[in-house]
């Protein structure tokens, strides 16, 4: 299979494009979309020795560019679409939602114009579950309503629905993933773990918005990973959403508390933001349940004892991602 990757730099995107060279390096060769981006993010790509020998071989054939640029036929010869690009931070969105509306609505129609002409076999574009908003008990089925709070939510939301009506009006084979906090090596520096971990290093107070007891569930990326190959590799009707979850609930107080007892610091250092003007409405709580793709045959292998531990220590040995 010829498998394009959009957002092939980005943490989640790249994870995908480092599993399947590894794993899948002689069924699938890869088309990866990059934006011309910072050299912190060509590291996810280029850091690993089987990457770089995957462009030397032509198994792996990066292009930098923008959904919002010129395609020119990027799903030309393609049979899976797996769609990461996106903008992606809340406080971002809050402060200037257009450009959010602008890469994740009409970037993501721009994309799905070009796998209807290309007569793509599978669109598998990756959501969250922001799009639902708070819950404050029991968790999310696929069918839920979706009432984003937000606008990175809202775009995402906008462009999963955009996605499913492609299925229905055009006959393309599309599928809505959405999963929760995912975590791992080479995150976004602003993110809560690798935050966290370097204000440890630094013996700083971690920063926790409000009063620390918003609730996030976690997955370790390659189980989301492995989540959509195996979507890719099932038989299903077009038009399906499914939850990619691994149902690990923290705090984020209970995940600074724990980012502390791994590096061996004090537990007292730990400092609550108000977080009114950076995040209003901030959703208190998420939960996704994902028996639809168990049913699949997938489950996560990483648990959050054996997973925290590595990433933190991945960004306690490697400062020199955090700066």
């Amino acid at each position: 299979m010829k498998i394009l990757v959009t957002g092939g730099s980005g943490f989640i995107g790249s994870a995908f494009v480092r599993y399947l060279l590894q794993y899948y390096s002689k069924q699938h060769s890869i088309r990866c979309l990059v934006r011309d981006t910072n050299q912190r993010h060509w590291k996810r790509l280029w850091a690993f020795d089987h990457v770089r020998a995957a462009e030397s071989d032509g198994s792996l054939h990066v292009i930098k560019g923008d959904l919002l640029g010129d395609l020119s036929d990027l799903c030309e010869y393609v049979d899976w679409v797996v769609h990461f690009a996106a903008k992606t931070f809340v406080d971002h969105s809050i402060r200037d939602p257009l450009p959010f509306i602008e890469t994740n609505v009409i970037g993501t129609y721009r994309l799905l114009e070009d796998a209807r002409r290309n007569r793509v076999k599978r669109f598998v574009h990756v959501s969250t579950d922001e799009v639902y908003g708070s819950i404050p008990l029991g968790s999310y089925a696929e069918d839920a309503r979706t009432n984003p709070t937000n606008p990175y939510a809202a775009s995402k939301a906008g462009a999963d629905a955009l996605v499913l009506s492609y299925a229905h009006s055009f006959g393309l084979h599309t599928t809505v993933t959405r999963t929760e906090n995912n975590y791992g090596i080479m995150q976004h520096p602003q993110k809560a773990l690798p935050v966290f971990v370097k204000a440890a290093c630094e013996n700083r107070p971690l920063p926790v918005y409000g009063d620390g007891q918003h609730v996030r569930q976690w997955l370790w990326v390659e189980d989301h990973v492995r989540g959509i190959l195996r979507l890719l590799e099932s038989d299903y009707p077009p038009g399906e959403v499914f939850h990619i979850a691994g149902n690990q609930e923290l705090t984020n107080l209970e995940l600074a508390k724990r980012v502390l007892r791994i590096l061996g610091k004090s537990q007292d250092r730990i400092e609550l933001v108000p977080d009114q003007d950076i995040r209003p409405g901030h959703d208190r709580r998420y939960a996704l349940q994902c028996d639809k793709l168990k049913q699949l045959g997938w489950a996560p292998q990483v648990s959050l004892d054996e997973g925290l531990p590595m990433a933190v220590n991945w960004y306690a040995d490697n400062r020199w991602w955090l700066e």
